[in-house]
């Protein structure tokens, strides 16, 4: 390795540490144009891309992953170990119901779609409990009218959902018997019990 080689290694290696820092310290998913705007004009798109690409691959075979979550980066612990930290937290995640799941799921993969476009599919009412329960979990938002007689809300996937389900964006959904996988859907719960209960720690 030349000098200028060795030089660039160097610097994408201490430019990770800092990022590992900021991003640990980020309640949220931080984008590289986050990143970017924090670090200042002496660092460059391009250099933040390859010192989160060395920090992801360093915690690649960790209990803690960094991720890219709802277009952003975010220190997660490995969904593997989900059961053994509900055990530390003595969290029993809430059981959602089947007809929960179908609707988020016609919702996530249809959107827009409306309340009535998603009874059509399913062969059944969706009740207005399960349209809060969404809405209050930040899992669908209200993303406006459909030009139709009666003016029918539009639903859509909020940012919460890509946080929580772990997605960059919606083009990594999973496929529907994926999304449906009920231990998944626990271990989500257990992950967002346990991060709730730590900041009410602080």
């Amino acid at each position: 390795m030349n000098e200028s080689s060795q030089n660039a290694a160097t610097t994408t290696s201490q430019l990770s540490i800092r990022l590992e820092a900021l991003i640990f310290a980020s309640d949220e998913p931080l984008s590289i144009k986050r990143i970017s705007a924090l670090m200042g004009d002496e660092i460059n798109t391009g250099e933040i891309r390859d010192a989160l690409n060395m920090l992801e691959m360093d915690y690649a075979h960790r209990g803690i992953r960094l991720t890219q979550v709802a277009g952003g980066w975010q220190f997660r612990s490995a969904t593997e170990h989900a059961e053994l930290i509900a055990e530390l937290w003595h969290t029993r995640p809430p059981k959602l119901s089947r007809a929960l799941l179908e609707t988020l799921a016609i919702i996530a993969y249809r959107q827009p779609t409306t309340r009535s476009e998603i009874e059509s599919l399913r062969g059944s009412k969706v009740s207005s409990h399960i349209i809060t329960t969404l809405i209050e979990r930040g899992w669908i938002k209200i993303l406006g009218r459909k030009d139709v007689p009666g003016r029918p809300h539009l639903l859509g996937t909020g940012k919460q959902f890509l946080v929580d389900f772990g997605l960059h964006s919606l083009g990594d959904l999973p496929d529907y018997a994926q999304l449906m996988d009920e231990d998944a859907i626990q271990s989500i719960f257990q992950q967002h019990n346990h991060e709730q209960q730590e900041e009410e720690a602080l």
